[in-house]
């Protein structure tokens, strides 16, 4: 079965999940994604397919790098340029005006989700419930902004690049921006550029993805996608204690860490290691 993680470019219009469902029915294969994007945006979308999904969430966690055109004097519902237009204010601003208020958004933030999210409450997407005209009770979640950089300045426009955590909504932080230049402000494009250190450069487009033959030469084996973590090789009596769920003791105490598994030198999952003991985490069947 073919497993691991594929590097999509997604095209704008379409749902993350509307691009992992044409992938499972093109190939007939499990599959999900590490991290939504918005119908109108575009770029890097991590899937994981096969066994890879059970790994997904170590992927979900990582930093971003976006690109965004932004037009300033218009506020809508939805953050973004396919929201309906709730007020208009005059651009009394300039590009420096611009920059000097980048500067305050780099840091730690509380920020609130916009309405229109996938956010859950009480089990229902909150994008959901505004459509109905429901009041959508949002708690400000904490995040990061490592870089804020002004692209280019057109005013009304400007193009922005963000890095930031994950858990940003970058459509919030437009607004927030906006609010602070008393303009408002809205999102018009987005575009994911990284994932970790995953980059759009490598992802393939979802068109070539869904007219290729086969997806086996897009994937990414699983054990090579989580590099990040150290490695472990195990042998013998070690290995297949590991196999069948055991726990291992280790000589020596060391910190809270993840780890890839290699058993007589094939990847057979993720272990966890605390204290002075590793035991298995997320292991690959048929083993």
């Amino acid at each position: 079965m073919v497993s691991g993680l594929l590097l999509v470019d997604k095209p704008k219009g379409l749902t993350s999940m509307e691009v992992v469902e044409g992938i499972k029915r093109r190939f007939r294969l499990k599959a999900g994604h590490a991290g939504t994007l918005d119908p109108i945006a575009t770029g890097l979308l991590l899937i994981l397919v096969g066994e890879a999904t059970k790994f997904s969430h170590f992927f979900i966690g990582m930093d971003k790098a976006y690109s965004t055109k932004v037009k300033l004097g218009e506020i809508t519902q939805t953050y973004d340029a396919e929201g309906v237009l709730v007020e208009k204010r005059s651009v009394d601003v300039s590009c420096d005006d611009v920059m000097r208020v980048l500067g305050k958004f780099i840091g730690k933030l509380s920020q609130m989700p916009p309405p229109f999210s996938a956010k859950r409450i009480g089990g229902e997407r909150a994008y959901n419930l505004a459509r109905r005209g429901l009041k959508v009770d949002l708690k400000p979640v904490q995040v990061q902004v490592y870089r804020a950089e002004l692209l280019s300045c057109q005013l009304p426009y400007v193009e922005l690049y963000l890095e930031v955590s994950s858990g940003t909504y970058i459509r919030s932080l437009v607004h927030d921006i906006g609010f602070e230049l008393s303009c408002g402000a809205h999102v018009v494009e987005l575009r994911r550029l990284k994932v970790g250190r995953f980059t759009v450069e490598k992802a393939i487009s979802y068109e070539k993805i869904l007219g290729a033959e086969s997806i086996e030469g897009f994937i990414i084996p699983i054990e090579e996608a989580l590099d990040f973590m150290p490695e472990i090789s195990l042998r013998g009596e070690l290995s297949r204690r590991v196999r069948s769920g055991a726990k291992i003791r280790l000589r020596e105490a060391l910190n809270k860490t993840f780890v890839r598994l290699y058993a007589d030198g094939n990847f057979i999952g993720v272990g966890l290691i605390e204290g002075n003991v590793l035991k298995p985490y997320r292991l690959m069947q048929g083993l």
